[in-house]
């Protein structure tokens, strides 16, 4: 324990010792501590050269191990550097300006607009040459959907996925919207709309989750398109509602124990067998099993078939 002072004549530090002896025994190593965990010169010269050729992060940490294996390093240090990679480059630039210049300097086409009466950017939309050119020969089917937690400004990440004639996806186009509000899906839609060089190639088939917005807008600028809810997220909204629903007490009436993971699988089983029905037949067979599976469920029963009802069509 040390106490420290400054010397009001000498105008220095001191330190005085109030208790010299450790009350702990000394750390067999310094893994974790911010002076030992720095990253030395050549050390941040491999950081560079490794992110140059876009290797990721977690390879980069095991790149440096194995070159040095007492090295103590962790991810947090190799992040910080690409960190200051990032800003090296982009100068005295925003991050904006920076995107901006990049998109211009790859021949990206993109389109911004800013708030009323503001010079605040609202929403962006870019797109790769290429994309528009593949956009432009494969434009029957997209998909559509938000990603979030991507970005420093905590602002959605809407992606454009287009399908070609080989079954392959390639990404159409990327935008970041402040809001997810129609009016947004709205003004990114009708930029997508501008990448097609003939008005007569439209989108045939929209694939999106259930959000509403989303619908309202692509009704409003691909009013000839059909759009479809996501096979993947009706699935799993469905699933969850079951876990949530479908329980049993630990015991049923007659005594014995059921597994409600068991039954959770039985019914989703039956769920899968009736919407993935291939006849009027077999999805009226189907429909009496699962109503069957359901049958202590009311709840979820009702929750399904209204789901059901809804997407019905569009699924």
């Amino acid at each position: 324990m040390v106490s420290g002072y400054l010397s009001r004549q000498t105008k220095e530090w001191g330190l005085n010792i109030l208790n010299g002896v450790h009350n702990h025994a000394m750390e067999p190593a310094l893994e974790g501590h911010i002076l030992v965990g720095r990253l030395k010169e050549d050390n941040k010269k491999i950081v560079r050269d490794l992110t140059k050729s876009k290797m990721l992060p977690r390879n980069i940490l095991i790149n440096l191990k194995n070159k040095r294996p007492h090295c103590m390093k962790n991810i947090k240090q190799v992040y910080n550097e690409r960190q200051q990679i990032w800003k090296a480059n982009r100068g005295d630039k925003k991050s904006l300006q920076y995107l901006f210049s990049k998109l211009e300097e790859h021949n990206y086409t993109y389109f911004s607009r800013t708030q009323i009466e503001s010079t605040t950017i609202e929403d962006i939309f870019w797109a790769h040459p290429t994309s528009v050119k593949l956009f432009n020969n494969f434009q029957t089917v997209l998909v559509m959907d938000s990603t979030y937690k991507t970005n420093m400004y905590k602002m959605p990440m809407f992606v454009v996925v287009g399908v070609t004639l080989t079954d392959l996806t390639y990404s159409v186009g990327f935008a970041f919207v402040t809001h997810e509000k129609k009016e947004n899906f709205v003004w990114v839609l009708k930029m997508l709309r501008k990448l097609l060089t003939s008005k007569m190639n439209m989108p045939k088939v929209i694939v999106i989750d259930r959000d509403m917005s989303l619908m309202n807008a692509v009704g409003n600028v691909f009013p000839k398109s059909y759009a479809m809810n996501c096979y993947f997220h009706v699935q799993e909204n469905v699933k969850q509602r079951s876990i949530l629903d479908c329980k049993y007490p630990l015991e049923k009436k007659d005594g014995k124990e059921v597994n409600n993971h068991d039954v959770i699988k039985k019914i989703m089983r039956a769920w899968k067998a009736m919407v993935e029905s291939l006849t009027q037949e077999l999805y009226a067979n189907a429909l009496v099993e699962f109503q069957d599976a359901c049958s202590d469920f009311p709840l979820f029963l009702n929750y399904a078939m209204t789901t059901l009802n809804e997407v019905k069509g569009k699924y």
